[in-house]
């Protein structure tokens, strides 16, 4: 009988052990929608801020973009008023070249008419002096 009883309180603890084990299973269960739960509550606030943030970059690189493109325009109107303004002083430096070739023969015209003036100027005082 000693037996018989030691083998039902065996039995009966071995009964209360697997009842505290199921019972904390079940509570873990229980607990775990609860977590899953609280993580995607987490999940779908960061996924939030993350488009906050991606809309924010975006928004930054369209103003870069913009100025970028801004500046480009910019740098090409330069680019094409420089050329202008060299083409310009090109033109005006053979402007500068034909004037000082023009110059250069009005003086040599001039030199002669003077050298005539001269000449005939004596060719009319000779005769008055004789």
């Amino acid at each position: 009988m000693v037996l018989r009883l030691l083998s039902k309180g065996k039995l009966f603890l071995w009964i209360i052990s697997l009842m505290i084990i199921v019972s904390l299973i079940c509570t873990y269960i229980n607990n775990v929608p609860e977590n899953n739960e609280t993580s995607v509550g987490r999940c779908m606030s960061e996924l939030t801020s993350i488009k906050y943030q991606l809309n924010v970059v975006t928004e930054y690189k369209n103003r870069i973009d913009r100025l970028l493109t801004e500046t480009q325009k910019a740098h090409e109107a330069d680019k094409e008023r420089f050329k202008d303004v060299m083409e310009s002083c090109i033109a005006m430096k053979q402007q500068t070249v034909i004037c000082q070739s023009q110059f250069e023969d009005l003086q040599g015209e001039c030199k002669k008419v003077k050298e005539d003036f001269d000449k005939l100027r004596t060719d009319i005082e000779k005769p008055k002096a004789v």
